[in-house]
């Protein structure tokens, strides 16, 4: 049988804001055993998607990651949700989108952490005439 994804892992200086932070991010709650200067923390999302896990290491983060989360924001558009991400401590690092509407941004969370926003599930019909 296949495996699954049961979470996704960062390395991190301060993993409870962190959490903090993805859980504001991805509408998560933090996971009952987070507290402020544990050496680890976690995001349990609902819909049976991944948790996100977060482990303190000594290193600081060195180079562009190598795998990221996509956000498929949903509610609200693909701007909207930039402006809120910023709000909550994100920084953007690039603009990706493309003339025709498509494309994204690409983000780092507080601890620099690539991510990139990608467009709402009610804007993929906008632009480009499907279903998301």
């Amino acid at each position: 049988m296949p495996s699954y994804i049961r979470a996704v892992t960062f390395d991190c200086a301060d993993p409870y804001t962190l959490a903090r932070f993805w859980a504001e991010v991805v509408g998560g709650e933090l996971g009952p055993e987070n507290a402020p200067g544990g050496d680890e923390a976690e995001v349990v999302a609902a819909d049976g998607r991944p948790e996100l896990l977060f482990l303190q290491v000594p290193e600081g983060k060195a180079v562009k990651n190598r795998v990221h989360l996509d956000l498929g924001p949903r509610g609200i558009r693909r701007e909207d949700e930039k402006q809120r991400l910023v709000g909550l401590g994100a920084t953007v690092l690039e603009d990706f989108r493309r003339d025709n509407g498509g494309g994204f941004w690409l983000m780092a969370d507080p601890e620099g952490n690539e991510f990139c926003i990608e467009l709402s599930d009610e804007e993929i019909p906008e632009v480009y005439g499907r279903e998301p």
